[in-house]
């Protein structure tokens, strides 16, 4: 049988590929059909650009990529997909796997994660809602806490529904895109002008700019703390460690979704968090974010304009 995968071809060039994929039944593996993958716009983006620091390589690694950031790359880690070969009491089984832009291809029993029954399309959203619950976890805030979350893409927005659904108040919401703003307030996000806002105990930085970064330590209570939650890449810049970093006495936290931090490493794994990001996906308002969505096999043409667009929050490719 034929499988077609997406790869990165050179800087900025996306190809679509032919690949005779032999699946011979076991009780190890299955063989699955891929009925929608998601574009995480940031990180595909850094990385369709070769904009990943060498030092990088191995570590930032997706668990299905194959070739290297130094492209060629097959890359991607959003996949919902059905069961069609392999032990019966499979078949016909959703899933969610982190397996790149591929339209069928064979799968460890290992690697399986079970969906709910219903409506699919919003699971895309399970591996950025993954990356919330971790920087919810590393912010470690206490629920009368001040918190405000600066870029409004899937992370920034699912990282505030995330603080929201657990019972915290005081979360608020910035990012100068109208359009995300208008996904906010549908989601029940406490949206604020950022020049009206002071005084906070946790700042959060989707926005990958350095810029953001440096105004938020005016905006902080003393020993307040900024989780900076951006893949920044090659892309360097200025920390403005001089003035209210030092005064203030203000913390920058580093929150990355490769790593459980270690005060949570007794309560969940890695399979553990996924299923959390899953159950935590149940609200069908979420399916908002999904703000486009376009064929496969028009990826070869539509990739780059997809990564460009900057009212795109999550893209969905159907197959």
């Amino acid at each position: 049988m034929k499988s077609y995968s997406l790869w990165i071809d050179k800087k900025k060039q996306a190809k679509i590929y032919q690949k005779k994929l032999v699946y011979n039944k076991n009780n190890k593996t299955v063989l699955v059909k891929t009925i929608y993958s998601g574009i995480s716009k940031g990180t595909e983006k850094l990385v369709s650009s070769k904009s990943v620091s060498k030092d990088q390589f191995e570590l930032m690694k997706a668990p299905f990529q194959e070739g290297s950031f130094n492209l060629p790359i097959k890359y991607g880690y959003i996949n919902v997909g059905n069961i069609i070969d392999g032990p019966r009491k499979y078949i016909n089984k959703k899933i969610f796997s982190l397996y790149p832009h591929q339209d069928l291809y064979e799968i460890s029993i290992q690697n399986l994660i079970f969906l709910p029954k219903g409506n699919l399309r919003k699971y895309i959203l399970t591996a950025n809602m993954e990356t919330a619950i971790n920087i919810f976890w590393d912010a470690q805030s206490k629920s009368n806490n001040k918190i405000l979350i600066v870029g409004l893409g899937s992370v920034g927005l699912l990282t505030a529904f995330f603080f929201k659904i657990n019972g915290y108040k005081n979360v608020y919401v910035f990012d100068n895109n109208k359009n995300k703003r208008k996904i906010a307030n549908y989601l029940g996000l406490n949206f604020i002008d950022i020049r009206k806002i002071e005084k906070i105990d946790v700042a959060i930085n989707t926005t990958a700019n350095y810029k953001v970064l440096n105004s938020l330590m005016e905006k902080l209570s003393i020993e307040g703390k900024i989780v900076e939650a951006s893949w920044y890449g090659k892309n360097k810049g200025e920390v403005a460690l001089g003035g209210y970093f030092h005064s203030k006495r203000l913390k920058i936290i580093s929150s990355q979704v490769s790593k459980i931090p270690k005060y949570m490493k007794n309560k969940y794994d890695f399979e553990g968090r996924l299923k959390l990001a899953i159950k935590s996906l149940k609200n069908s308002k979420l399916e908002k974010l999904i703000t486009s969505e376009s064929n496969f096999f028009d990826l070869e043409k539509d990739y780059y304009k997809i990564l460009q667009n900057k009212d795109t929050i999550m893209h969905l490719v159907k197959y």
